[in-house]
């Protein structure tokens, strides 16, 4: 009995496995029909809306396709917009890095060399600039200094091989003969500092705002414009205050002339002085008063009357 069973047994399990594998093989072999079958099922709706999308010349397709059409055509124009936008930038920029170098540089006789300003006030101490061109780029003392193609903002005062150091006019001590546009005269322009300078005029003279001040001596010498006037009737003069155009925490670059102020000397003006006397000064043969005898003959004059009556 016991060896009947275990044969049964053993069948059985066979049978089991003989199955098992045929229906695994039945299953792989009808699986992709299966799926076939499935995907056709489910795709089929979705490639005839597509196609009727796509093909369609109802009024909603149509619609739909060029509501689509115009969407991307949108789509493609703002990505060219803002292309144009980068390139009209550029261009505005190039443009308007040409008219300042332009301006800077200037359209006259002389030449001018262009340097960034590198520290202004606030950096270094007030009515000072700082450029960064020197001795190297052939910077001289005493060059002028414009801002734009006429407009006369100082001059250099200090020179290195690499840099450069401005003093503005506005720095106070300094002095210099202005003309007013306005009235037509001739004044002082007093640097006041901070940034601004003024003019004095007596009392009468029509000194108003706008009025343009230049510095006749220089060419071009456009110093700026009166943008305040204190003017007191009790008082004998009158004050015009010039501040510049451009504000120095503004200046970004400035034109330096080859142009330089001559600087008088006290041995300069003495020597001038004796040049004049022993030129034009003549007594009988051809005897030239020279400047020390000219001292002598004059302390000589001033001799009290006494003694010239003595002499007499």
């Amino acid at each position: 009995m016991r060896g009947h069973s275990s044969r049964n047994q053993r069948v059985n399990n066979i049978t089991l496995t003989t199955i098992f594998f045929a229906v695994i093989i039945v299953t792989g072999m009808l699986l992709p029909r299966i799926f076939s079958l499935v995907g056709t099922v489910i795709m089929t709706p979705v490639h005839m809306v597509n196609g009727w999308y796509e093909t369609s010349e109802q009024a909603i397709p149509v619609l739909l396709r060029d509501k689509s059409e115009l969407q991307d055509r949108i789509n493609i124009l703002e990505n060219e917009l803002l292309i144009a936008k980068g390139e009209d930038l550029t261009f505005r920029r190039l443009k308007d890095e040409n008219t300042r170098l332009r301006a800077l540089l200037s359209e006259t006789d002389t030449q001018r060399t262009v340097a960034k300003v590198i520290a202004r006030p606030g950096d270094i101490p007030y009515d000072l600039l700082q450029i960064d061109q020197g001795s190297n780029a052939g910077i001289k003392e005493n060059a002028l200094v414009y801002v734009g193609q006429d407009q006369l903002i100082g001059t250099v005062f200090q020179v290195s091989r690499n840099y450069s150091f401005v003093q503005l006019f506005t720095t106070p001590g300094v002095e210099m003969t202005g003309f007013i546009s306005g009235p037509e005269v001739v004044a002082t322009i007093e640097g006041v500092g901070g940034g601004v300078a003024r003019v004095r005029v007596p009392q009468g003279i029509p000194l108003t705002i706008g009025d343009l001040v230049y510095v006749p001596s220089v060419q071009p010498g456009l110093f700026g414009r009166i943008g305040f006037v204190a003017n007191r009737p009790s008082q004998p003069e009158q004050f015009g205050y010039i501040t510049l155009e451009t504000p120095l925490q503004s200046l970004y670059e400035v034109g330096v002339s080859d142009i330089t102020v001559p600087q008088a000397t006290v041995e300069s003006i003495n020597f001038g002085k004796q040049s004049i006397i022993a030129e034009r000064l003549l007594i009988e043969e051809a005897h030239t008063v020279s400047f020390e005898e000219l001292l002598s003959d004059s302390a000589s004059a001033s001799t009290t009357p006494e003694a010239s009556e003595e002499s007499i």
